[in-house]
């Protein structure tokens, strides 16, 4: 077995799963209150939408693909993807359509990298990871770019017209390595299962309209809580519908996704502790490969969901920095390694399992925030001499329901893992 052919799969699921993510948290828009002016026409314009286009494209090619088993028309689908997502750096296209043009380029390039992943452990995690990591800590690459301004609310027939998420020489460097290496990858002739495709497609579907009717971020408390009940109990019982594996590995994207609910900014100067949370989440990797405990990794992610409700600053602040720069990756990586290390899960879910913080926004996105405190800026910096790393959260009600949410995905996999131990756990409790 040649280096190409070791090495290549691993490869191409990475940056294909790194570009999708980056190019959907990049593509945001700075406005999301315009998704509860129109309905569901609104939702055009949130990251809900463009998460819910991104994973519907991915899981319904990815599954196309695995039935031909065409190599030809994955390149195809990668190189299409790169064109999407590359469009408006050469052709002035306005936000609305731009924000729907780059999730189906995302979800294109996506199922173009799991191609090539599936059957095969490793290409599975570094896919896996590769979307979650890309998602979950798209702040640090703050540190290197500028943000491109996306407005969403404009004058009538006055689009704002957006840049590219995705440099054209990047893209294309990922369409030579993401075509290549499925010109040569042979998939397993089973292809993809029916009700993992199915599973995969109709739990984003069925956000997109809790999200705009009782889940947006002008939605009330109770609206927003009803909302996030509604796409977890959802979620919950798509896990059941599935085998006990890819069940699992639909459990740790309800969970990462329940982390998401605090958001993670990072200063100039905060490089090491980024280099820090890469070791810790290759070191988790490497550990869940060896010796998979994903109940582990699964119970670190409650934990570092619940440490938003510890007071800012002082001792409790770093407990709250740690938490999510050092030990959230760490469990991601234990978490996601677990499931995959023993047994191939079926590419459409796993697609789907990692999607799920950009397809279940309501934690990242709309979670109940405070009322903010505007005062008056020139624009520039007030303070050089903050903290390198700050991480903020919503009020105490969406971090309850997060960790609540963690914990259900969590006590789920424990059942899905081992039914008779978590049967003799109920009896001791209720002793």
């Amino acid at each position: 077995m040649n280096l190409v052919d070791r090495y290549g799969p691993v490869l191409a699921a990475m940056i294909g799963g790194v570009l999708a993510a980056f190019a959907l948290r990049e593509s945001e828009v700075l406005d999301h209150t315009i998704a509860t002016k129109d309905g569901l026409s609104g939702v055009l314009v949130t990251p809900q939408w463009a998460g819910t286009v991104a994973a519907v494209v991915a899981v319904v090619v990815l599954t196309v693909l695995l039935r031909l088993r065409s190599g030809i028309g994955a390149a195809a689908t990668a190189l299409v993807g790169a064109a999407a997502i590359g469009l408006p750096a050469v052709v002035a296209v306005a936000t609305e359509p731009a924000l729907t043009l780059n999730a189906v380029g995302a979800g294109l390039m996506l199922s173009a990298a799991a191609y090539s992943a599936a059957g095969r452990r490793a290409p599975l995690i570094a896919l896996a990871i590769g979307v979650l990591a890309a998602t979950v800590f798209f702040t640090v690459a703050r540190l290197w770019r500028v943000p491109a301004q996306r407005w969403s609310v404009t004058l009538p027939g006055d689009p704002f017209y957006v840049p590219a998420t995705v440099p054209l020489r990047i893209l294309a460097v990922a369409v030579i390595v993401l075509g290549g290496i499925a010109l040569i990858t042979h998939p397993p002739e089973s292809g993809a299962g029916i009700r993992p495709a199915i599973v995969g497609v109709v739990l984003p579907v069925a956000f997109l309209p809790l999200y705009a009717v009782l889940g947006t971020t002008e939605s009330g408390p109770l609206s927003w809580t009803v909302a996030v009940g509604l796409a977890v109990a959802a979620t919950l019982a798509g896990t059941w519908l599935l085998p006990a594996l890819e069940g699992r590995v639909l459990l740790v994207g309800l969970a990462a996704a329940a982390v998401s609910v605090g958001y993670v900014h990072y200063a100039a100067d905060a490089w090491w502790w980024v280099l820090a949370g890469a070791i810790a989440l290759v070191a988790g990797v490497m550990l869940g490969w060896e010796y998979p405990m994903a109940a582990v990794g699964m119970v670190l992610l409650v934990l570092v969901t619940a440490t938003g409700l510890l007071p800012d600053g002082g001792i409790f602040g770093a407990v709250t920095i740690t938490a999510y720069t050092l030990v959230l990756p760490g469990a991601l990586g234990l978490s996601v390694a677990s499931v995959l290390s023993t047994t191939p899960a079926d590419p459409p879910i796993l697609v789907s399992a990692a999607m799920l913080p950009l397809t279940m926004t309501f934690f990242a996105v709309s979670a109940p925030l405070a009322v903010a405190d505007y005062g008056w800026s020139n624009g520039y910096p007030t303070s050089e001499s903050g903290p390198v790393v700050t991480v903020d959260s919503p009020l105490p009600l969406g971090i309850v329901v997060a960790t609540v949410t963690a914990i259900l995905a969590t006590l789920a996999l424990a059942r899905r893992s081992d039914p008779g131990r978590v049967r003799v756990l109920a009896r001791r409790g209720r002793r």
